[in-house]
């Protein structure tokens, strides 16, 4: 609340706002840039003091309503660990469909937060000349919502054959190991379907045991080789962080960059598990912590931040992506049948795969949220939801279930018009490894120092001295683009080795 008094401060903004107006006359790019930043800051918090306050309430409230929640399977409480596991390994169909029910559970509590949330959200915006807080938050993150929706709108379109291939694979593999005649989400083993790893698991038969590779390891170790081979250090990251499970401690991961003074204060928040999951999770989050620890001090106190939310993504997704890679596997891990070629081909299509259901589940997210904004109180959010999961994700909704499930997940009260950036990352971290491997590197881009070097001079040292479209083409070679991301898909579905 402190902070966002500074910054709205009407006087101070009407002075950054005709910076802001007249800053295509300012010779020096660094100035221009940080009136840019600063600009951005103080938009986001003009509004009614009340409001604001009100809004920071609520969201410390659903913030401790997500951390503190836990569900009731067999009359057990029981964290979100625990229901994956359920979901990835247990053959009872009544155990399945009650744990996959009661991970929604949080979405009845939190549902009346949300649409407070999206209300209060909403009269800033208009406030400010908005339709609503979706077009505000895209304008604010630099990001022009028809060039998105072209993005999103190509990417529905470039994966919907491939991924109704996947879907139909899917659905044979889990009736016959379910007994069923119809597939209900409860039979896959993500809660919302925004992976498909363990799916296919299940159904490939001999299939790799992937949580073995990290069974009674020690991830953190492994996480430390894989950044020491990069020349990047993290040992005084992981001596801030918090990376063991205990009750009552929230259940999701995240990195956080405390200040912007020098030597950076980075810590994360985690809790791993020795699996797969965790291994990626782990390795996703040291990703943003690289960056942020790495930003050039002697930038102007403004521009000492990432370029955008997508750049800092894409770095997270390709080191997370590491954890079921063949090579990192054998090389880092020291997992020798990862070398196999039965395993090889398993694991990348693994990937493939889950990346592809990742982003159908992402338009879900980023055609709700448009939807929630443009209208709060609308009484059929239950059922828009349920639209757009079938139509997209090609679930079917449970008989009679008219439960807001689209609260159940965090991202929608906490951290709203946020979930395209994962895509944008994806799409970065598709050209950025390419470019690395093909002109940095020569081969695996985790095994050399010349790629942290890069990593280092092009995309982390910068910090925000640049616009973010500008960043992502120099320091891939070439303007955002969804081809390289697509084609890799292209290819696992026509890989078929599932």
């Amino acid at each position: 609340m402190e902070y966002n008094e500074i910054f709205s401060d009407p006087d101070a903004f009407r002075k950054v706002r005709a910076w802001y107006a007249g800053r295509e006359g300012i010779a020096s790019a660094l100035l221009r840039r940080q009136i840019e930043v600063l600009y951005g800051a103080f938009a986001a918090c003009q509004g009614d003091s009340k409001t604001i306050s009100r809004i920071e309430e609520l969201e410390a409230e659903a913030n401790a309503l997500y951390g503190n929640h836990r569900a009731l399977v067999g009359g057990r409480e029981v964290g979100e660990n625990e229901i994956r596991e359920i979901l990835r390994t247990s053959r009872d169909d009544e155990l399945r469909r009650e744990a996959w029910e009661a991970s929604k559970t949080v979405g009845r509590e939190a549902a009346p937060l949300v649409r407070e949330l999206a209300r209060l959200r909403n009269r800033l915006a208009r406030e400010q000349g908005y339709e609503n807080h979706y077009v505000r938050a895209l304008e604010l993150q630099e990001i022009d919502p028809g060039e998105l929706e072209g993005i999103m709108s190509r990417l529905e379109e470039e994966t919907e054959a491939p991924f109704r291939e996947l879907k139909r694979r899917l659905d044979a593999g889990l009736r016959k190991r379910f007994g069923v005649e119809r597939v209900m989400p409860w039979h896959h083993a993500d809660p919302f379907f925004q992976g498909c790893r363990e799916d296919l698991a299940a159904l490939a038969g001999e299939a790799p045991d992937v949580d073995g590779f990290f069974r009674d390891r020690d991830l953190v170790e492994l996480a430390r080789r894989t950044y020491d081979a990069l020349g990047l250090e993290i040992r005084d990251v992981l001596s801030r962080s918090d990376l063991t499970e205990r009750p009552g401690k929230l259940q999701h991961a995240f990195c956080a960059r405390i200040g912007r003074e020098y030597p950076y204060d980075v810590r994360v928040l985690a809790n791993v598990r020795p699996n797969a999951y965790w291994m990626e999770t782990l390795l996703h989050e040291l990703g943003h912590a690289v960056y942020d620890k790495h930003i050039n001090p002697a930038l102007p106190y403004f521009l000492r931040g990432y370029a955008h939310l997508a750049t800092t993504e894409a770095v997270a997704l390709m080191m997370g992506s590491l954890a079921e890679d063949p090579a990192w596997l054998s090389s880092v891990a020291g997992v020798p049948e990862a070398g196999e070629r039965g395993v090889r081909e398993h694991l990348r299509e693994r990937e493939r795969a889950d990346r592809l259901a990742f982003i159908r589940w992402a338009l879900v997210m980023y055609r709700f949220e448009r939807e929630l904004y443009a209208d709060p109180d609308r009484e059929d959010l239950n059922g828009l939801w349920w639209d757009l999961v079938g139509r997209l994700q090609l679930l079917e909704r449970p008989p009679g279930r008219d439960e807001p499930d689209w609260a159940a997940k965090i991202h929608i009260a906490v951290s709203p018009v946020y979930y395209h950036n994962y895509v944008l990352g994806y799409l970065i971290a598709a050209q950025l490894r390419d470019h690395l491997e093909r002109y940095v590197t020569r081969g695996p881009f985790y095994e050399s120092r010349s790629a942290g070097l890069y990593l280092l001079e092009s995309l982390f040292g910068p910090g925000a001295r640049e616009n973010w479209r500008d960043t992502v083409e120099r320091a891939t070679g070439a303007p955002l683009g969804t081809g390289r991301f697509v084609g890799s898909l292209r290819r696992g579905a026509e890989s078929g080795s599932a």
